[in-house]
């Protein structure tokens, strides 16, 4: 919907009619007075529907059924326009139409995220390369760690044997994480 506007001074052009602040505050708090309205108007009706009834003895009861029925339909199509004008969407692009600021510190805002996005790729491939710097380290390690508990459960082996023999003959165990290897 357009609306011709004349400024002071200015040929004639068109704005929008929610581009306006004070005509778009002025439309919502229209549609919020007129939600209100339906509504008490749908309770009123719902209340007082036997109290009404009762005072028109010939008025048959789809009359009142079919007002609140179309009151209700009305406050729902009030509420639909309210809710797009209300919505966080619309607060978003109003403000990014109307505030510098605020599309300064959007900015800001999306350069950071794209600066922390750069970080964290670098970072992915520093840990990458730390990843593979120490799965070198392990198969450069392996064959020694290896060798190392080979020559340890042989010492345990040796160690049990001699104190077995100083014992005469009787069987020793030597305990504890030794064994877990």
């Amino acid at each position: 919907m357009e609306i011709s506007v004349l400024g002071a001074g200015e040929d004639q052009k068109n704005e929008l009619l929610l581009d306006n602040t004070a005509m778009r505050n002025k439309i919502i708090d229209e549609l919020y007075e007129l939600a209100a309205f339906l509504s008490s108007r749908a309770d009123e009706l719902t209340r007082h529907s036997e109290t009404i009834l009762s005072e028109i003895p010939d008025c048959p009861p789809e009359i009142q059924t079919t007002q609140l029925d179309s009151i209700e339909k009305m406050r729902i199509q009030v509420e639909h326009p309210l809710n797009k004008l209300t919505n966080e969407t619309m607060r978003h692009l109003l403000l990014l139409k109307n505030s510098e600021k605020y599309l300064d510190r959007l900015t800001d805002s999306m350069h950071s995220q794209l600066r922390l996005c750069d970080k964290m790729e670098d970072s992915i491939e520093e840990m990458k390369q730390r990843i593979r710097e120490a799965e070198k380290t392990y198969e450069e390690v392996e064959p020694k760690l290896k060798q190392a508990i080979e020559t340890t459960k042989l010492l345990k082996s040796t160690v049990e044997s001699e104190l077995s023999k100083r014992y005469k003959g009787r069987p020793v165990r030597i305990m504890g994480d030794i064994n877990t290897l």
